[in-house]
């Protein structure tokens, strides 16, 4: 028998792609974090409970003495949970990350200006604090305290709109795409850490080739 498979039909090269989606990361992020800290109290109160070996419990049964705090902490973590929003954060192409940035470059404008005003500034007090007064070392702080200052400004820019351009928030049974404004409150509200899961499941979805595994039959 040949061992060559001829084809039966040509590949529908339009009704294959008709089907095919960008890498996608599914991302959970809470609201009420802050509860962990009410956790840690909580669990740092509770009384050493000595491990008894199994058979050699009392007949009347052993008391837990932490069943209140126990309760309480699971009420806590439960309204973390209920705090939950899943988040699905799809790959962008090259050329829309460059548009995001070039759009950043064009709009953000005043906002980069006074980052390398404050840059400049700070540049030139850092050499007056170390005495340095030769103009070209000068000149070279100034430089490297613009770019860092603007550099900051226009990193932070480009990734909240690479995050909101990059994901839709569930609600419901649907998908909604996040806008910019809800991007920049996303980050405000729950901080570095948790916008930061949405930047790097972003950054995943754009650089990594998944591996597919087919299961046995």
């Amino acid at each position: 028998m040949s061992e060559n498979i001829e084809p039966t039909a040509e590949l529908d090269l339009d009704q294959w792609l008709a089907t095919g989606e960008r890498n996608t990361h599914s991302v959970n992020l809470y609201a009420r974090m802050d509860l962990i800290a009410e956790v840690e109290a909580l669990e740092a109160q509770k009384q050493p409970v000595e491990q008894v070996a199994e058979g050699d419990e009392a007949l009347g049964g052993s008391t837990n003495p932490n069943a209140g705090l126990d309760a309480q902490i699971h009420d806590l973590w439960h309204r973390i949970d209920q705090s939950k929003r899943v988040f699905r954060v799809t790959a962008l192409t090259k050329q829309e990350t460059d548009s995001i940035r070039e759009t950043v470059l064009k709009d953000c404008t005043e906002k980069i200006d006074e980052a390398a005003s404050m840059g400049r500034a700070e540049a030139k007090k850092t050499c007056k604090r170390m005495e340095i007064t030769t103009p070209a070392d000068i000149n070279a702080y100034v430089r490297i305290g613009v770019k860092e200052f603007t550099d900051k400004v226009i990193n932070h820019e480009v990734t909240l709109r690479m995050i909101a351009d990059a994901t839709k928030m569930q609600i419901g049974e649907g998908w909604v795409q996040l806008t910019l404004d809800q991007a920049r409150t996303l980050y405000e509200k729950l901080g570095e850490s948790q916008i930061g899961l949405l930047a790097d499941a972003a950054y995943k979805a754009n650089t990594e080739t998944p591996e597919v595994t087919v299961p046995k039959s």
